[in-house]
Order: C-alpha cells, then sequence, then structure tokens
C-alpha cells in the first residue's frame, strides 16, 4: 500500500456515519483532474474520483463544513490502494481508496484545518465498507 497527498473537490456532501461503538466517520468522494504537459502546452488530464475514509472528529469536521459551504476543496492524504470492482452485468472500473486520511478543506476563501486528535481511533476493518 502506498501514501497519497492530493487535493480536489468533494463531488457531494458526505454523510455522517457512527460504527457500531459509535465513533464518527465518513466516506468522502473527492474528484481530482490533472493537467497533462504537452508539446503544444497545459491540457486536462484524466479526472479520478477518490474514495476517502474519515474518521473521528476530522469526520464530523469536514461534514459540517460540506453542510455549511456547499462544494469545498479538499486536501486529503491517507494509504491509498486501488481496487477492481467488476458490478454484476456492468463494467469492471477501478475504486480509488484512501483510508486513514488527514484531510483539511478550503471554502469562499478560507481555509480550514480539520485537525486529528487522540482518541480518532479508527473503525475496525470489518467496520468499514471498503
Amino acid at each position: 500500500m502506498s501514501i497519497i497527498c492530493r487535493t480536489g473537490y468533494l463531488a457531494s456532501t458526505p454523510k455522517l456515519r457512527h460504527d457500531g461503538e459509535g465513533r464518527p466517520y465518513t466516506f468522502a468522494r473527492v474528484i481530482v483532474t490533472d493537467r497533462v504537459k504537452t508539446d503544444s502546452g497545459w491540457e486536462a488530464g484524466a479526472t479520478i474520483g477518490y474514495d476517502v475514509a474519515v474518521n473521528g472528529r476530522q469526520a464530523v469536521g469536514l461534514v459540517e463544513a460540506a453542510e455549511a459551504s456547499g462544494n469545498i476543496r479538499v486536501m486529503f492524504e491517507g494509504e491509498y490502494r486501488v481496487r477492481r470492482y467488476a458490478p454484476e452485468g456492468g463494467e469492471p472500473r477501478d475504486i480509488h481508496e484512501v483510508r486513514g486520511a488527514t484531510v483539511g478543506a478550503s471554502f469562499a476563501g478560507q481555509k480550514v484545518v480539520i485537525e486529528k486528535r487522540e482518541g480518532d481511533a479508527a473503525p475496525a476493518d470489518d467496520d468499514t465498507p471498503f
């Protein structure tokens, strides 16, 4: 597994959830579009959606910021993996997952740092959908 650090925009407002022990977590879909340098200049590259798992106070802060401000820019870092998903009767696609993420957000010209604090344990793997 690798560590990734990226910045993108929320695809939608994430929903706050709680594990079996009442600890908060959320999954944020963050969209990132890279730019590619070509001989004629810069062009839009591939758009990738990252499924970012956020736990504890960071999850609460991210959901509150998104609910208050709508489409916000999210800076995230965490353990990264790509998983191939093949829905029944559908085309296989790659799922880009970031687990145990640390996040920050930016909206309306203001930056919000959503800090991870001691006691913000991640849900057990069997409590996390991916």
